[in-house]
């Protein structure tokens, strides 16, 4: 008769075969699916054959007929050491060749071929670039993760820094196992495309529960070490150099922070939950949009509220006996399989007792980042300075650009009606407007620019209506039962597009239409693109020296006359608008990208230039439906 084997129960939601690998490290991936496909592994009683079947928090997995594959393997062995019976309801048993000191306080949540991640007790230093006495995580880490029965003096596997957690913070920190892993983590960590969350216990009240808002200011760092925000006039025009690397393996850092490569002032946006508060404290949920050295003590301290027991950055109380930070939820997609994968570090019970609460026994729900309730505003970049300029430009001159290509492609992605009720949002002078409600729709336009709408209404004829407003905050304006909503060319010149999306989705119907015209990120970003021209293929070329890094940068509009009137205008990947609109509820239906429609009429180049202006666009479009 095969006997089976009880495996711990499970802690957190993943899946069954990455369960699996963690249980039995030694074994590879071909056995791990042997048992899967020979029926042996059941999941709370039933035979479950699919890897990739997610188990919850609180389920068993047993095993049958391990015995004979261990006969048959001893080095597959896991936390049976060798035996049929049950194993004990804690972790499983660590690796003999691992001292047990050498990972005391560190709990190991998952380990593959790629990457590991651990939960990171508070004091310990994450990395150093240098050596220091004390034991670091990635010391640990290397302990753990080296390949079993090696001698001591045998070199370990080489394991990679994708990020760093605060010495005085504890919770969830991924490093990774090969160079794949340490190319897709760095990648995804520098495409702001990792989940995180962290707990932070604050001084003072920072507001009713469920409050939420955003931080967002420019970092940088003195000679000290500290971390503080600047003004954004200090901040260059022109992107820094890029930090020398560290020597070591290629490619990869001793120690380091995914999207700190670079120096001077960087632009750090923190959103932030409240979750509780009480006794002249509050129990913060955050989430970080950008990576910075110290970035939720810089920002939680600038607003009055510095973390408990944070002296260097002010604040006076100590309730826990260390730094109230805690990383609590990591997320990331698996580099060789795809899979969302998600991890969860209980927080310490200390933190919500500090707000007179009982540790919940589910995590809460992940905070929000809307503008109306920022302590700190996003950046003006309403085009007010320019409105008498531009309303000549577009308006009163004509732009071919807007007649031949913006307006008709915006009105097949519409699909106006007459009837229809058609929000334009960043309406600037009507363009588009007084275009849609000449074919019958009511429209309403929405502008920042006071100016621009005052022109808007000179202009206005039947059916148009237009409201000052801020497209990040279309909430006051009480505007909902649209059929349609439009974006024309500004939300690259919009600072943060998720509230403005989700202030669109609210206004709209369901099944509701909305469209949005951007210059092509990929090939038209300032300051990251430019026309080039190869001499020996007589061709014309775009250049591409950037593309996933989200950026800022400020335009003169007036360079000779008016140096200091500018614009502001923000690249971002396209992964960064569709996953805004997911989280707004709006779901993509089309994409088009548009070339110009100028054309070169002599020079010897003419005939180059025009088929290169043909094959690169310079705008997309793109056609969203709300659920």
């Amino acid at each position: 008769m095969l006997r089976f084997v009880v495996l711990p129960a499970v802690t957190q939601s993943q899946p069954l075969e990455a369960y699996l690998h963690a249980a039995f490290p030694r074994m590879d991936r071909e056995k791990v699916r042997a048992l899967l496909q020979e029926g042996r592994v059941s999941v709370n009683g039933e035979a479950v054959g699919d890897g990739a079947a997610a188990l919850a928090e609180g389920d068993r997995v047993r095993i049958r007929g391990i015995r004979e594959l261990l006969r048959r393997d001893p080095s597959a062995r896991g936390p049976t050491s060798g035996e049929d019976e049950p194993a004990a309801a804690g972790p499983p048993a660590r690796s003999r060749s691992v001292p047990t000191m050498a990972i005391q306080g560190v709990r190991v949540l998952h380990h593959d071929d790629d990457f590991i991640v651990v939960d990171k007790p508070p004091g310990m230093l994450t990395a150093s670039p240098t050596p220091v006495r004390e034991k670091t995580l990635l010391d640990i880490v290397k302990l753990i993760t080296r390949p079993r029965g090696s001698k001591t003096k045998r070199r370990a596997l080489r394991v990679g820094v994708v990020h760093r957690l605060d010495r005085e913070a504890s919770g969830l920190v991924v490093f990774s196992l090969s160079q794949r892993g340490y190319d897709w983590l760095k990648e995804d960590f520098r495409a702001r495309r990792v989940h995180r969350v962290y707990l932070a216990l604050v001084e003072g009240i920072v507001g009713p529960k469920d409050k939420t808002g955003t931080i967002q200011s420019f970092l940088a760092e003195d000679e000290s070490g500290r971390v503080g925000s600047v003004p954004e006039s200090l901040v260059p025009r022109e992107a820094p150099p890029p930090r020398r690397a560290r020597p070591g393996m290629r490619g990869r850092p001793v120690e380091g922070r995914m999207g700190d490569d670079e120096a001077g002032p960087r632009l750090a946006i923190t959103h932030y939950r409240v979750l509780a508060a009480d006794n002249n404290r509050t129990l913060v949920q955050v989430r970080l949009e950008t990576g910075r050295k110290h970035q939720i003590r810089v920002h939680m301290a600038e607003q009055g509220h510095p973390i408990v027991g944070d002296e260097r950055y002010g604040a006076r109380t100590n309730v826990m006996g260390r730094l109230g930070l805690h990383a609590a939820e990591l997320g990331l997609v698996h580099p060789s399989s795809g899979r969302q994968m998600r991890f969860n570090a209980p927080p310490p019970a200390r933190m919500w007792e500090a707000v007179g609460m009982e540790p919940p026994a589910t995590a809460a729900q992940e905070p929000e980042d809307p503008a109306s309730t920022s302590k700190r505003r996003p950046a003006d970049t309403s085009w007010e300075a320019v409105a008498s300029w531009y309303d000549k430009l577009i308006d009163d001159s004509g732009s071919d650009q807007y007649e031949r290509v913006i307006v008709p492609g915006s009105l097949r992605l519409l699909e106006p009606r007459p009837g229809q009720r058609i929000l334009d949002v960043a309406c600037g002078q009507g363009v588009l407007s007084r275009r849609l409600a000449e074919l019958g729709s009511e429209v309403t336009g929405v502008d920042a620019a006071a100016s621009l709408i005052d022109a808007a209404k000179r202009r206005a004829g039947r059916g148009e209506t237009y409201l000052v407003g801020d497209a990040r905050d279309l909430g006051p304006l009480g505007l909902s039962g649209f059929d349609a909503a439009a974006c024309i060319m500004a939300l690259s010149n919009i600072d943060s597009v998720e509230p403005v999306f989700r202030g669109v989705a609210s206004a709209l119907k369901p099944g509701g239409v909305f469209v949005f015209i951007i210059v092509h990120p990929a090939f038209r970003a300032a300051g990251q693109t430019s026309w080039g021209w190869d001499a020996r293929e007589g061709r014309q070329y775009r250049r591409i020296d950037g593309y996933l890094s989200p950026g800022h940068k400020r335009i003169q509009m007036h360079p000779g006359a008016d140096p200091s009137v500018v614009t502001h205008t923000f690249h971002r990947p396209i992964q960064s608008y569709v996953k805004a609109l997911a989280e707004a509820g709006l779901l993509v239906s089309a994409l088009e990208e548009w070339p110009a429609q100028r054309m070169s009429t002599s020079g010897p180049r003419a005939a180059e230039e025009n088929r290169a202006r043909r094959e690169i666009p310079m705008f997309l479009g793109v056609r969203s439906v709300r659920t």
